[in-house]
C-alpha cells in the first residue's frame, strides 16, 4: 500500500487537494444562483428591449395619426378651393391656397378639362379621382424644368361639369408642404421623422428635408417585405449611421408609410442601462462566497493534513508517538472519529506485518509459477508432474464445455483427435529429451462433438517444484479456420466456387504423369456465346449469376472424380481424369452444349446463350499440361472461326494454322512500324453520263515476302488484334490528302470498319478534314452491311 501511494503522483492518478474540492463545492453551489441570474437579466433584456420596440412603434402610430388629419385637413381645404374655383378660377384659387398654407410659387391647381395642363400630372391621376369619387394623391413626382423639388398631386373630384360630363380638379404643390405635421411633431431631437410614399420616397423628413426629400428611403424592401401595417426593423440612414426604424401606414394616404427613426446606439442603451446594475450586484455576491469558503476551507484544512502527515509516518513504517506528531483537537466529529480509525490501523499493521513474513515465501513460489505463463494469453492454464499427468487446469470446461475432472490425469487425452495424438506423443519425448519447452497445435472435442484447434505451449518448472510442467492451451481455432479459407481462396474461383487455373494445372499435372501407361485423358474447354450480351442488357450482377448457373449445370453433368475449373470471363474448362473414349466424350460435350442452351431464368428475365467446345486429348506420352491446354484452346478457336454452337477434336493442323496467324499478327505490326501499306483508287462512274464522279480509296499490304494481299487476307486479324483504328484513320488521312489534289469535283469514298463505328467517329474525321483542308462535301463513308449487322 506504502508504494502504491507513492506511485499514485507519478502518473496513474492525478488528484486534487482538499482545498480545491471545497472551493468546487461552493462553485457548484453558486453555480445556480449565477445562472438564474443571467436567465433573470436574460428575461428582463428581452422585456426592456421589447419594450423600448413597441415605444418607438406607438410614437410613430401617433405621429402617423397626426399626418393622416393634417392630409384630411389639406384635402378638405383643397375640396372648397375647387368649389370656390368654379367662381373665381383656378389661378384665383391657387393664389389663395398659396395665402392659406404659405406654400411656394410651385402651387398650382388644374381642372381634368384642360388636357395640355393635365400632362403634367402623373398618368392616370385624374381618371382615377372620376371612377373612384374620392380624392386621389399621387406618388412624388418632378416638373418637366425642375429635378431637384419633389411635387405631388391631390385629385378631388367634381360634380357633373358641364354636359354632364365628369371632372376634377388637382392641386399641385411641393410635398413637404402637403404635410406639415412632421415640423411641428413634439418628437426627440434624436428621433428622426419621415413620410414616404407608395414607391419608398422620402415626401417629409424632419431633419435636412432640402437634402433628402424625393429621395429613396433606406431599406424600403425591408419595410415592404414585413407585410403588415406597422413594424420596426433595423437599417442604416442616408448619412450612414445604424439606425433603428419604426413605420405605420397612413390611412389617408393609402401606400404612404410614416417613419420614425432612433440611432441604434440610443435605443440600445435604453433598455441596457437598467441591467449594469444587476450584474454588479451578482459580481459582489461571487466575491461574498469566494471569501466565505477561504475562511471554511482554512477550519477544515488544518486538522486533514495533520492526519494525513500522521498516515503517511504509520504506512513508512515510523510508529513513534512523539506528540508533534499527533494531530491537533478537532471540534469536527468525523476528524475525531477518522483520527481513532488511524490509530486502531497503525496497530493492526503491527500483527499483519508478521504474518506477511510468513507468506512471503509462498508468495515467491507462486510468482515464479505464474512468470512461466505471464505472456501466454492462455484460455487453459494447466500444471502437471514429472509424468505428463494433468494435476491443475483452469478453463477447461470453458473452453471445451466439458467437466474440468476429464481433463486430470491422462483424461485430456480422450477428447484429442486420433490422427493428432502421434504428434503429440513426439512433440513431448522430444521436449522431455531436449529439455526445451512445448509449442504443438492439434484439436480437441467440445461437449457439443465439434473439434476445434488448439495450441498447447509449456516449459518445465524448478527443481524444487518437482520438475514438473505448467503451461497455456490457446484457442487457435479461427486462426487455423482463416488460414485454411485463404488456402481455399488461392485454389477455387471466388464467384463460382470451381477450381481456378492455378487448381487446374496442379491437377492436370498430376493427371498427365499418371497417364504415363497410355491411358488416356480428355480436357475440354468450353467459351459461353453472347454471354456478352447479357452483360451489356441486363447488367454484370445477372452475368455473375448466370456463371454460378453455367457452374451449377457443368457441376451437374460430369462425374464426381472429373474437375470443373473456370479460368476468367465466360472460360470453363472440364478435366476427364479417367479412361474416356472419344465417343464418350462426345457424348459429354453434346450434352453440355444442350445443358447450356437451356433457357436461364434470372430474376424474373429469361436468358438464352450457347457454347462453343474444344477437346483435347491426353494420348501423347511426352505431351504437358500446358501443350494440352493450348490444344484445347486451338481447338476452341477453330469453332468459334466456323460458326460457334458446337465441338472439335483437336487436329494437328490446327497449330500450324495458329502459327501461321501468329506470324501474320507479328508481320502485321512490323507493317504498322515500317508504313508497308499503300493505297489503290477505283473509279466511280455514273453509268448514265459514263463520267467519272470520283475514286474509292481501297487498302492493300505490300507484304515484303508474300507480295500484295488483298485487305481479305489481313484485316479480319486486324480487327481482332485491335489495330484496325490505327491502320482505318491512316487510310482516311492518307487518302484525304492524295484527294486535295484532284479536281473539285471528284468524291473520295473511304470504308469504315464496324470497330470504328463509336462515339469518336466524327471527332477524328473532323480533325482530318481540317489538317488536310480537303472540304466536307467531297467525302463518302461506306458502311458495309456486315458492319450494319
Amino acid at each position: 500500500m506504502t508504494s502504491i501511494a507513492r506511485q499514485a503522483p507519478d502518473g496513474k492518478r492525478r488528484t486534487l487537494s482538499l482545498r480545491t474540492h471545497l472551493h468546487i463545492l461552493i462553485v457548484a453551489a453558486v453555480l445556480p444562483l449565477m445562472a438564474a441570474g443571467l436567465l433573470t437579466m436574460w428575461i428582463a433584456a428581452e422585456r426592456l428591449r421589447l419594450d423600448s420596440s413597441e415605444r418607438l412603434i406607438e410614437t410613430a402610430t401617433t405621429m402617423a395619426h397626426a399626418v393622416d388629419r393634417s392630409l384630411i385637413d389639406n384635402i378638405s381645404t383643397i375640396a372648397l378651393l375647387h368649389d370656390t374655383s368654379t367662381l373665381v378660377g383656378l389661378e384665383e384659387a391657387s393664389t389663395r391656397w398659396r395665402q392659406a398654407k404659405a406654400s411656394g410659387s410651385e402651387t398650382r391647381m388644374i381642372s381634368s378639362l384642360d388636357p395640355v395642363a393635365s400632362r403634367l400630372l402623373p398618368a392616370g391621376l385624374m381618371e382615377n379621382a372620376i371612377s373612384s369619387g374620392a380624392p386621389q394623391i399621387s406618388d412624388l413626382f418632378f416638373a418637366e424644368r425642375d429635378n431637384k423639388t419633389p411635387l405631388v398631386a391631390i385629385a378631388v373630384p367634381d360634380a357633373k361639369g358641364g354636359g354632364g360630363k365628369a371632372s376634377a380638379t388637382a392641386l399641385v404643390l411641393r410635398s413637404n408642404h402637403l404635410i406639415d405635421a412632421i415640423s411641428t411633431s413634439p418628437a426627440s431631437q434624436s428621433l428622426l421623422v419621415a413620410v414616404v410614399d407608395r414607391s419608398g420616397r422620402i415626401a417629409a423628413r424632419s431633419r435636412n428635408p432640402e437634402r433628402f426629400l424625393g429621395q429613396q428611403v433606406p431599406d424600403w424592401a425591408s419595410l415592404t417585405s414585413l407585410g403588415t401595417s406597422n413594424g420596426h426593423f433595423e437599417a442604416k440612414t442616408k448619412e450612414g449611421g445604424h439606425i433603428i426604424f419604426a413605420f405605420q401606414l397612413l390611412e389617408a394616404a393609402p401606400g404612404w408609410a410614416l417613419v420614425v427613426g432612433e440611432p441604434l446606439q440610443t435605443f440600445q442603451a435604453r433598455w441596457q442601462e437598467p441591467l449594469v446594475g444587476i450584474g454588479i450586484g451578482g459580481v459582489i455576491g461571487i466575491i461574498i462566497a469566494l471569501l466565505a469558503s477561504q475562511q471554511l476551507s482554512r477550519h477544515i484544512l488544518m486538522p486533514v493534513r495533520a492526519l494525513a502527515r500522521r498516515s503517511r509516518a504509520v504506512a513508512d513504517g515510523n510508529d513513534s508517538n512523539d506528540d508533534d506528531r499527533q494531530p491537533p483537537s478537532s471540534s469536527i466529529t468525523e476528524f475525531v472519529a477518522l483520527q481513532e480509525s488511524i490509530s486502531d490501523a497503525e496497530r493492526a499493521l503491527h500483527l499483519r506485518a508478521e504474518k506477511a513474513k510468513a507468506m512471503a515465501r509462498t508468495l515467491d513460489r507462486s510468482q515464479n509459477l505464474y512468470r512461466t505463463v505471464a505472456g501466454a494469453g492462455a484460455l487453459v492454464f494447466w500444471q502437471s508432474d514429472p509424468d505428463a499427468n494433468i494435476v491443475s487446469s483452469t478453463g477447461w470446461s470453458e473452453l471445451t464445455g466439458q467437466d474440468p475432472d476429464q481433463a486430470l490425469g491422462q483424461g485430456w487425452l480422450q477428447s484429442v483427435h486420433p490422427e493428432d495424438l502421434a504428434q503429440i506423443e513426439i512433440a513431448a519425448r522430444e521436449s522431455v529429451q531436449h529439455r526445451q519447452a512445448l509449442d504443438i497445435e492439434f484439436r480437441v472435442r467440445t461437449a457439443t462433438g465439434a473439434w476445434r484447434w488448439v495450441r498447447s505451449r509449456g516449459a518445465r518448472l524448478e527443481a524444487d517444484d518437482n520438475n514438473g510442467w505448467a503451461g497455456v492451451l490457446e484457442d487457435v481455432d479461427a486462426r487455423r479456420k482463416a488460414q485454411a479459407h485463404i488456402a481455399y481462396l488461392a485454389q477455387h474461383d471466388p464467384l463460382t466456387g470451381l477450381a481456378n487455373r492455378h487448381l487446374l494445372m496442379e491437377r492436370l499435372t498430376r493427371v498427365i504423369a499418371s497417364k504415363r501407361n497410355g491411358e488416356p485423358a480428355a480436357l475440354l474447354c468450353l467459351d459461353l456465346d453472347r454471354f456478352k450480351e447479357i452483360n451489356d442488357t441486363l447488367g454484370h450482377p445477372m452475368g455473375d449469376a448466370l456463371l454460378c448457373e453455367v457452374a451449377s449445370r457443368l457441376n451437374a453433368q460430369v462425374r464426381s472424380h472429373d474437375l470443373v475449373a473456370r479460368l476468367g470471363g465466360d472460360e470453363f474448362v472440364v478435366l476427364l481424369t479417367e479412361t474416356s473414349t472419344p465417343g464418350q466424350i462426345s457424348d459429354l460435350a453434346s450434352r453440355l452444349l444442350e445443358t447450356l442452351e437451356a433457357p436461364y431464368a434470372l430474376d424474373g428475365y429469361q436468358a438464352v446463350v450457347g457454347a462453343s467446345i474444344g477437346i483435347a486429348i491426353a494420348d501423347d506420352a511426352a505431351i504437358t499440361s500446358e501443350r494440352l491446354l493450348q490444344n484445347a484452346d486451338l481447338a476452341l478457336y477453330r469453332v468459334k472461326a466456323e460458326g460457334r454452337g458446337r465441338f472439335r477434336f483437336f487436329e494437328p493442323e490446327m497449330d500450324a494454322l495458329m502459327q501461321q496467324r501468329r506470324q501474320l499478327d507479328i508481320d502485321l505490326r512490323q507493317a504498322i512500324v515500317d508504313r508497308q501499306f499503300v493505297l489503290h483508287y477505283q473509279p466511280l462512274v455514273d453509268l448514265k453520263s459514263k463520267r467519272i464522279q470520283g475514286f474509292e480509296a481501297l487498302l492493300r499490304w505490300n507484304h515484303p515476302l508474300r507480295g500484295m494481299l488483298a485487305p481479305s487476307d489481313f484485316l479480319p486479324l486486324l480487327e481482332e488484334i485491335g489495330l484496325i483504328r490505327q491502320v482505318g484513320q491512316w487510310t482516311m488521312r492518307q487518302a484525304c490528302q492524295e484527294a486535295t489534289h484532284w479536281p473539285d469535283p471528284l468524291k473520295l469514298s473511304v470504308n469504315i470498319a464496324p470497330a470504328q463505328l463509336d462515339s469518336t467517329l466524327h471527332k477524328w474525321v473532323l480533325d482530318i478534314l481540317s489538317s488536310t483542308q480537303l472540304p466536307a462535301h467531297r467525302l463518302e463513308l461506306e458502311i458495309t452491311e456486315n458492319a450494319l449487322i
